[in-house]
């Protein structure tokens, strides 16, 4: 098991839900939540927001731990670095 399912597990607990509760408002099948509880699948950035909403968690934790950048920070450093001329 992964740090990032793991704590997708722990953090599901804490709010008293089901895997299959969690995959239908995540719009998945309970099979791919238990993919990623098990660390056999890293989500999408989409589907990781979907979970920092779902389980009111930390977005940047949730990140780290899932081993991304969001697209939208990799941008803002995108424009920073461009704007600077380095």
């Amino acid at each position: 098991m992964s740090e990032f399912g793991r704590f997708i597990e722990n953090s599901r607990k804490q709010k008293g839900l089901s895997k299959s509760e969690l995959a239908r408002r995540l719009s998945i099948t309970p099979q791919y939540m238990a993919d990623i509880e098990k660390g056999r699948m890293i989500p999408s950035e989409e589907k990781i927001e979907k979970l920092v909403t779902a389980l009111e968690l930390n977005e940047k934790e949730a990140f780290k731990l899932a081993d991304k950048l969001p697209l939208r920070v990799l941008a803002e450093a995108k424009q920073e670095y461009y704007r600077h001329g380095s």
